[in-house]
C-alpha cells in the first residue's frame, strides 16, 4: 500500500479519541443516570434541529391510495399525507383483523433497500408478492408484527423508494437519494436523519390517531438505517414506550467510522454528544430490545457487545434489567425477530 507523509489518516483515527464524548461514563446511581439523560435527549434535540424544517403540518390527514389489500390475517392500504409544505409522505397502514378493543401501536422503520415495500412484501405496484425478496434481510417484519396482532404504520423514508428523487426513480431499487439529500440538506442545518425522525415521531402521532391503537403500547422497530431512526426518534420522544434496534447498535468508532457506510449515517457533531450506546442508555427505563448478529460485517458483533455492557450498566443502576432485552443471533446483518415479534405483540 502507498503512503504518504501528509496522508490525514493519523489525523482521521486520532480525531476520535480527542472529540468523542463519555457522558455516561462517571455515573455511579440513578439521579445521576437520569440527570445525563435529560442532557443527552437536550443535546439530541439540537443535533436533528427539527424546528429548523420549514412549515411542517399540523394535523396529518390521511388520504387512502389505491385499493386495500386482503390477506388472512390483515389489512394493508396505503396513504399519503402532507407533513410539511411541500413534502408528502407514502405511509402503509397494517391492521389486525381480529382487534378486541385495542392492539399494539408500531412504527415500523425500514433500512436500505427497495424502500418500505422490503417490509410489506409488496410489489413495486403495490400488489401482493407471492415470495418474499431475494435479499429479505428486513424479514417482512412489518407483516410478521400484522401477523401478531399488532396494528403497524410503516413510512416510505425520505430517499428511498417512491420518496427518491424524481431522477433517481428509473435507477435499479438500490440506487437511494440518500447521497445528493445528505449534501443538500447540511447547509439548511439538516441531515437526512432529521427528516427521517421527524417521519417517524409523525408515524407515532398517525398511531395515536388510530382508535384501536393501544396508546399505553406506542412502540417502534427499525432495522439498519431505520435502527438509527428508531433510536433517535425514541430518543427525543417518551410516548414510545418499546423501542426495537435491529442491526445497529455498536460504536461510531468500528461501524459508521470504520468503513465507507451511507452519508445518510453521518450527524454533524454527534460524537461531542456521544456513542451510539449512550443515545441507547438515555432511553432506559424503557423497555428496550437490540438485535445483533454474530456475522454482520456492517456492525461488528465485538464492537456490539461493548455497546451491550455499557448500556446494561446504565439500566442496573435505574433498577431496569429486566426491561433491556438482548438477541445475540447466529446470522447475518439482518433482523432476527426470534425475540422481537414476540416482545413487541404483547
Amino acid at each position: 500500500m502507498k503512503t504518504s507523509p501528509y496522508s490525514p489518516d493519523k489525523f482521521m483515527t486520532r480525531l476520535y479519541d480527542n472529540i468523542v464524548s463519555s457522558p455516561y461514563e462517571q455515573v455511579n446511581n440513578e439521579q445521576e443516570v437520569f440527570t445525563v439523560s435529560e442532557e443527552t435527549k437536550a443535546k439530541a434535540k439540537s443535533l436533528f434541529n427539527l424546528d429548523k424544517i420549514p412549515n411542517k403540518t399540523t394535523q396529518f390527514n390521511l388520504v387512502a391510495v389505491g385499493k386495500t389489500l386482503e390477506y388472512d390475517s390483515y389489512t394493508l392500504q396505503k396513504y399519503s399525507v402532507e407533513i410539511c409544505q411541500g413534502l408528502n409522505m407514502a405511509v402503509f397502514i397494517l391492521t389486525p383483523k381480529k382487534i378486541e378493543k385495542t392492539a399494539p401501536g408500531v412504527v415500523a422503520l425500514c433500512g436500505h433497500g427497495y424502500g418500505v415495500r422490503h417490509i410489506l412484501n409488496i410489489s413495486k405496484k403495490g400488489n401482493k408478492k407471492i415470495l418474499p425478496y431475494i435479499d429479505n434481510y428486513q424479514k417482512n417484519f412489518a407483516v410478521e408484527l400484522a401477523k401478531r396482532g399488532c396494528v403497524v404504520v410503516a413510512p416510505e423514508l425520505f430517499g428511498f423508494g417512491e420518496a427518491r428523487l424524481n431522477k433517481d426513480l428509473i435507477k435499479p431499487f438500490y440506487i437511494s437519494s440518500c447521497d445528493e439529500l445528505s449534501h443538500h440538506l447540511l447547509p439548511y442545518g439538516l441531515t437526512v436523519a432529521s427528516i427521517r425522525v421527524y417521519q417517524a415521531l409523525v408515524c407515532a402521532e398517525i398511531l395515536l390517531q388510530q382508535t384501536n391503537a393501544d396508546k399505553d403500547k406506542l412502540s417502534c422497530m427499525g432495522i439498519s438505517g431505520g435502527g438509527l431512526t428508531a433510536l433517535y426518534a425514541s430518543v427525543l420522544d417518551e410516548r414510545i414506550k418499546k423501542i426495537v434496534i435491529s442491526g445497529y447498535v455498536n460504536t461510531f468508532r468500528d461501524s459508521i467510522l470504520s468503513r465507507w457506510h451511507c452519508p445518510d449515517n453521518y450527524i454533524p457533531d454527534i460524537l461531542n454528544v456521544g456513542e451510539i450506546y449512550d443515545f441507547a442508555c438515555a432511553l432506559a427505563p424503557r423497555q428496550l430490545l437490540i438485535e445483533s448478529g454474530t456475522k454482520d460485517k456492517l456492525f461488528p458483533i465485538t464492537a456490539s457487545k461493548k455497546a451491550h455492557e455499557n448500556i446494561k450498566r446504565i439500566y442496573a443502576l435505574m433498577g431496569a434489567e429486566n426491561n433491556l432485552h438482548i438477541d445475540i443471533f447466529d446470522g447475518k446483518h439482518s433482523v432476527s425477530g426470534k425475540k422481537s415479534f414476540d416482545f413487541l405483540s404483547k
